[in-house]
């Protein structure tokens, strides 16, 4: 047999050219890779990005169904702040709280929040916001201004953007 009598390391040479030859012999004047079949190089359009992600927002007031209002003494230790597609993080008085949550054109919902366990001082708003947070149902948001509100027309709670740097820089949840 030919192949037998090739020199030492020519054997790699000969099995490439074998190669070559037999990709070639059936050749349409088109060559396909398996990698240019599954990568899209078509340009796309940016996606864009949520209104609301990478904003910080302190709570100012919620207005509860019987017309009563709830408002914290302390903004700053209210916060919102929405991470990334689909996250939430909180500042609520002493502790702070993660959720998921779903954003469409109107619609607001959560998922389970899990948070820090810190006994907060007497006066300590800090179930009523999370409730107001955990029980809303749809979204506003004019450019400053973030409403949260109730089902039913159960209320309504009212936010402001604010900056990073007014929210400690890292969005004021420690």
């Amino acid at each position: 047999m030919i192949l037998t009598s090739l020199p030492k390391g020519a054997w790699r040479l000969a099995a490439c050219l074998l190669l070559a030859a037999s990709v070639n012999a059936g050749d349409t004047g088109t060559t396909t890779t398996p990698a240019e079949s599954t990568i899209d190089t078509r340009p796309t359009e940016p996606q864009s990005v949520h209104p609301l992600i990478g904003r910080v927002f302190q709570w100012q007031y919620s207005l509860n169904e019987d017309g009563t209002r709830v408002q914290p003494d302390t903004p700053d230790r209210y916060l919102l702040r929405f991470n990334s597609e689909g996250r939430i993080s909180l500042k609520a008085d002493c502790n702070n709280y993660a959720a998921s949550v779903r954003l469409t054109d109107t619609v607001f919902a959560t998922g389970p929040m899990i948070g820090t366990r810190a006994l907060c001082p007497k006066g300590s708003l800090e179930r009523p916001y999370i409730n107001a947070i955990e029980s809303a149902a749809q979204w506003s948001f004019d450019g400053e201004q973030l409403m949260l509100r109730q089902p039913h027309d159960g209320g309504v709670s009212v936010f402001i953007a604010v900056l990073e740097e007014e929210s400690d820089g890292n969005g004021g949840l420690d």
